[in-house]
């Protein structure tokens, strides 16, 4: 089994608690052109205020390097070049720099996966930081860790370890964050194809305070539903179908059940692909 990066340590459970509970209103379109250029337009309404945001981005390839380009509607102009025809097997870099009428930006991303390695170097200009991270894995056992690299102050600013155990149908973790002030706990498991659960729980050594959150997912024909439930009280639910084989439509809704009175949160976004 390839070992993880170590950004991904729990992601099968980060993914299951996160995605979909959209919130506000999404649209967006996605279509190829005959000479494999794909563009991808967003619509958003904010919950908050009902600002309404876009963006309109398109990726191409060019002598194996792919570049996305993306506009949007706050003045930002970004580009990324993904480049994998490095010489060596496993190494990859990214790109990007963002320049906008408030702020700018650039950083650089190098990547190295092995059968049993896992590294990564990010140089972000802007903030003038370097955070390294590197993983090893034996069979299912994963260990890595990172830390971020203050170059103005010479000092490490941010650092953790973690650990994580994966087979086919389910992965445990355990990682810590923000200088082992804050530990984590992660669990997924895919009972079957058409189940799965996962659960989160962070100590914040700090606060002395734990926030927990478990959630499930039924696939069935077209559609899927998932449920995730905090400590805080909070009820959240998403319904995902498949329209068509171009078109996804997602719905979620959300609400504490500790402070009932101050309503319900909904979100919906359609996804249009058209190849």
């Amino acid at each position: 089994m390839v070992v993880k990066s170590f950004s991904d340590f729990g992601k099968s459970a980060k993914k299951l608690l996160n995605d979909d509970f959209v919130v506000g209103k999404k649209v967006e379109v996605k279509t190829t052109t005959s000479d494999a250029v794909n563009f991808t337009a967003t619509g958003v309404e904010s919950d908050k205020d009902g600002a309404i945001s876009g963006s309109l981005s398109w990726k191409y390839k060019v002598y194996g390097n792919s570049f996305t380009t993306k506009i949007t509607t706050a003045n930002a102009l970004s580009n990324e070049v993904v480049s994998e025809q490095l010489g060596v097997k496993g190494l990859k870099n990214t790109l990007n720099v963002s320049l906008g009428s408030s702020s700018h930006s650039a950083n650089t991303k190098l990547e190295y996966k092995h059968d049993m390695v896992a590294a990564t170097v990010l140089a972000d200009l802007t903030s003038q930081t370097v955070t390294d991270s590197v993983a090893l894995g034996y069979k299912t056992f994963n260990i890595g860790g990172s830390a971020t690299f203050e170059i103005a102050s010479k000092s490490v600013s941010q650092y953790g370890l973690g650990a994580s155990l994966v087979h086919e149908d389910s992965e445990l973790t355990l990682t810590t964050a923000d200088k082992f002030n804050k530990i984590k706990l992660a669990f997924g498991h895919t009972i079957s194809p058409k189940y799965e659960v996962a659960a989160e729980a962070t100590y914040n050594r700090e606060k002395t305070s734990v926030s927990m959150a478990t959630g499930i997912k039924y696939t069935g024909d077209g559609a899927t539903v998932k449920a995730k439930t905090d400590n805080l009280g909070t009820i959240s639910l998403a319904y995902i179908a498949n329209i068509d084989k171009s078109t996804k439509l997602t719905m979620s809704s959300s609400a504490n059940v500790k402070e009932l009175e101050k309503g319900q949160k909904f979100g919906i976004a359609i996804t249009l692909d058209q190849p």
